[in-house]
């Protein structure tokens, strides 16, 4: 019965619907208290007449009867001997049997009964008396006996008080059958009408809790939120096609930074973003697609799929229908989706391996920022790849088994200004892994700090030999985002402090994703960093989403250039007009440029034309050198 007076979760407690089943209730519950009271009190009145029935002592208008018949009957014998009709002992029967009557009805069973009649009490046993005291003249009598005269005249003056008295009780009995009779009508009709009342709100109750339970297991199979199938649905409708084995793909999309925008912007905008996020899924599928509602992610079923081929031209349908920006509390917001697919049967033949397979796509393309990952069996290699060099990634940091690969920044008259440095590990069974695979996988794993420290360290033990060379020079690290906390600073400059260095010797490399959280967190931090010497390069310039207000107002020192913006430029085009424009916007800001990616002297010429003096990394300047090279190429420029 509560749910009858709980709202649904998401809609409106206080509207006309929630209020016309809470009247609906309340006067359901008001009859069946009234119908209740009715038919408790017509069984209580029913059990009282019943009572007063039972205390209704019949045997004493029975008796009384008999006492008057056998009376009677007496007379007629004491007549018949006269006349010589009977014998004298039928006559002597008929008076055992009168004489046997008054003794019952003055016999204890009874008294209580007549004691409350006393003139009753007090005839029969004048009866008795007399009864008794004629038996010698009964004795005596014979026929033609002129005494049975006066044997009737000892006994004639009760009957007609006898006769009164069995007349009132009958009389009395009558009256007592007939309000009885009148009354118990009319509570077996009260009794009638409040069963029937009570029976009929009991099937509008049942009505009422069926209906109910209709509502709630369509509440169980939806979403409050935003009203598509949930995970039961979901599971059924998966269970359903792998029983009739048809093939389906399910394609998992999932709000990209929904708990960042959680943290921002607070849960009811999170909230209304999603179901916006939601309906625009929904009005994209096609008749033979479903979408349900799987924890914070979006499922889409599409049965009969088994090519590669529908599976593309579905997400750039879904793609295509999330691109436009949503108006959300005076916010644009862009729902930008991350997406993985898996199929049926190709990836797996169960439920649980199809959804644990489709989140591992979906990680996969949240981690890596693909646009969407379809999963491939080579994927579970893959984990398990990660997780050994993962296990092997410490062992190899204390054997110093990782190489370090230094990028030499030089100015437009080829004097070096630093170096930018990446890492390489040679496993022994896995083979080379990349500096920036190397970063994905000491992310993931929270091991960013003991390979930046470790990088640090090693950097620092060579710099000092560097810089007798050449001074000023500095070494550049990416600082990994997971690593952008106060903490750090301390590291870091303990790491400097160790071998004699401060902190110019240090440039540390933010990506933009990293300068997207609020200035109160990001600025004090940087700030904090840049009164201890060390210096902040904003790597990857003109590839991320960081907004103009935010570089304004932080103290930065160079803008690398993304490596793929410097390609292509010796030709007039729209590369060339790109760069032209991310040089503008740093002269703009007053920050210096780092032009990574360049190979080519006509590339150098047009960075020249510019007016700019960049920092230049790339073949033009030097490959990437070893530990033991960087020394023979520093002194080889100079």
């Amino acid at each position: 019965m509560k749910q009858l007076f709980i709202p649904i979760p998401g809609s409106d407690q206080w509207g006309p619907a929630h209020m016309l089943r809470q009247v609906a209730a309340l006067l359901l519950l008001i009859c069946m208290l009234l119908f209740g009271a009715g038919v408790t009190h017509a069984l209580l009145g029913i059990r009282q007449h019943n009572t007063q029935l039972e205390q209704r002592n019949y045997e004493v208008p029975w008796s009384l009867m008999q006492l008057q018949l056998e009376m009677n009957r007496f007379f007629d014998a004491v007549r018949l001997l006269n006349a010589g009709v009977i014998e004298h002992d039928e006559l002597m029967l008929r008076y055992d049997i009168l004489w046997s009557r008054t003794p019952v009805l003055l016999s204890n069973q009874l008294k209580d009964t007549l004691s409350e009649r006393p003139d009753l009490w007090l005839l029969i046993q004048q009866i008795e008396d007399r009864v008794r005291s004629v038996e010698p003249m009964v004795q005596a009598l014979k026929p033609g006996d002129l005494n049975y005269r006066l044997l009737l005249a000892e006994l004639a003056p009760y009957a007609e008080p006898l006769a009164r008295t069995v007349t009132a009780t009958m009389h009395s009995n009558v009256l007592f059958y007939a309000e009885y009779d009148k009354a118990y009508k009319s509570l077996s009709q009260e009794l009638y009408v409040c069963t029937l009342g009570l029976g009929f709100c009991a099937l509008l109750l049942l009505l009422m809790l069926w209906l109910e339970l209709l509502s709630y297991r369509r509440r169980l199979l939806q979403d409050a939120l935003t009203g598509l199938p949930n995970r039961f649905a979901l599971q059924h409708r998966l269970g359903q096609l792998i029983g009739r084995r048809q093939p389906f793909s399910i394609t998992l999309l999932e709000l990209e930074d929904l708990d960042w925008l959680v943290q921002h912007f607070g849960y009811d905008t999170a909230d209304q973003l999603q179901s916006a996020f939601a309906r625009r899924l929904q009005a994209c599928l096609l008749p033979h697609e479903h979408i349900a509602l799987f924890e914070r992610k979006c499922v889409v079923v599409a049965e009969g799929v088994l090519e590669l081929a529908e599976v593309r031209a579905q997400l750039s349908r879904v793609r295509q229908a999330l691109a436009a920006p949503e108006a959300i509390a005076r916010h644009d917001f862009h729902p930008t989706p991350v997406i993985g697919v898996v199929l049926y049967p190709a990836d797996a033949d169960n439920m649980v391996d199809l959804l644990a397979r489709g989140e591992l796509a979906l990680a996969l393309c949240r981690q890596e920022r693909l646009p969407y990952v379809i999963f491939d069996p080579s994927m579970l290699k893959e984990i398990e790849r990660r997780q050994q060099l993962a296990r092997d990634l410490p062992a190899a940091l204390e054997s110093d088994s990782l190489s370090l690969r230094f990028h030499p920044l030089a100015d437009g008259e080829g004097r070096c200004a630093g170096f930018r440095l990446s890492l390489q590990w040679r496993h022994p069974h896995f083979g080379m892994i990349t500096g920036p695979e190397l970063g994905r996988l000491a992310e993931q794993y929270q091991l960013s700090e003991a390979l930046l420290l470790w990088a640090l360290n090693r950097c620092c033990e060579l710099l000092p030999g560097w810089q007798a060379l050449q001074s000023g020079l500095f070494v550049s690290l990416p600082l990994p985002p997971s690593l952008f906390r106060s903490s750090i600073r301390e590291s870091l400059l303990a790491a400097l402090k160790q071998h004699g260095l401060d902190g110019t010797s240090l440039v540390l490399e933010l990506e933009e994703a990293q300068l997207e959280e609020e200035l109160h967190l990001t600025q004090p931090l940087v700030r904090e960093l840049r009164e201890r010497g060390i210096r902040i390069m904003l790597a990857n310039f003109g590839s991320g989403r960081s907004s103009w207000g935010q570089l304004t107002r932080l103290p930065l020192d160079w803008l690398q250039l993304d490596a793929a913006l410097c390609n292509g430029i010796e030709r007039e085009g729209e590369a060339r007009r790109q760069f032209q424009a991310l040089l503008a916007l740093a002269r703009l800001l007053a920050l210096p440029v780092i032009c990574c990616g360049v190979h080519r002297e006509a590339e150098v010429q047009v960075i020249r034309e510019q007016g700019q003096a960049p920092l230049l990394q790339g073949d033009v300047v030097s490959p990437p050198l070893g530990a033991i090279e960087v020394k023979d190429w520093l002194e080889a420029r100079s």
